[in-house]
């Protein structure tokens, strides 16, 4: 097998996975205090490094041109890169350790799995953008409502905008809104359920049915790519 192939292999590709993982432990573990200065956990994270750096250089040095035609590899380079850059060219340590924590995020250019859920994501992010302003009108409108109805009866949720819109927040996420809101409200305005129930009826299925389908349609087109991509190549 040629370097070529050796670099594509499952077995190095496994390996670069296990050193991404273990640098991912060494990172969360240098953040507990009592570890943050181990010189065994410092070494291991800098070999780490520096087996990432040597993967990079060997892979452009193979592949050349093949390697900038990959998205994941321009990635994986970026994420490299900031992570060797010396406090004194970023001045700042906090975005310093940022960028080093990001090395973890290689994980997902690594796995086929996780690189065809952020496939997904990417490609069904139009079709959310557009579900989202829906949401963020049915949102505005309800908000809207609310306070005009609700303001005088429960201010502290409903006496502005801003409040009848955390309001809603908070009912959508299903956090404590039938006793602590909609039920204290009611015992002023019997009707009120109608409100919180279309509400949450819009929001919570409807909408949310939506995003789910445009997930699964996603999949649906990516896999029938991928089927056709593999179907040329034969």
């Amino acid at each position: 097998m040629n370097l070529k192939g050796s670099i594509k292999s499952p077995a190095f590709q496994n390996l670069i996975i296990g050193i991404i993982i273990l640098d991912s432990i060494i990172l969360g573990a240098l953040t507990f205090s009592f570890l943050k200065n181990n010189s065994i956990l410092i070494a291991i994270d800098r070999m780490c490094l520096l087996f990432f750096c040597i993967e990079m250089c060997v892979k452009i040095l193979v592949l050349r041109k093949e390697f900038f035609l990959s998205k994941w590899n321009l990635f994986d380079l970026f994420v490299v890169v900031l992570s060797v850059l010396p406090t004194t060219i970023i001045g700042n340590i906090a975005i310093l350790r940022l960028f080093r924590v990001l090395r973890a995020a290689r994980l997902s250019s690594s796995v086929p799995q996780l690189r065809f859920v952020i496939a997904v994501i990417t490609r069904s992010i139009p079709s959310v953008v557009s579900i989202g302003v829906l949401l963020l009108l049915v949102y505005y409108i309800y908000a809207v409502l609310g306070t005009q109805l609700f303001a005088t009866a429960a201010p502290e949720y409903f006496g502005d905008l801003g409040k009848s819109f955390f309001t809603l927040f908070q009912v959508m996420t299903g956090e404590s809104w039938s006793g602590a809101i909609a039920r204290p409200i009611m015992q002023i305005y019997p009707y009120a359920w109608i409100y919180f129930i279309s509400y949450m009826i819009i929001v919570s299925f409807i909408v949310l049915n939506m995003v789910i389908g445009v997930i699964v349609d996603s999949i649906s087109e990516i896999k029938a790519q991928k089927l056709e991509k593999e179907h040329n190549n034969v």
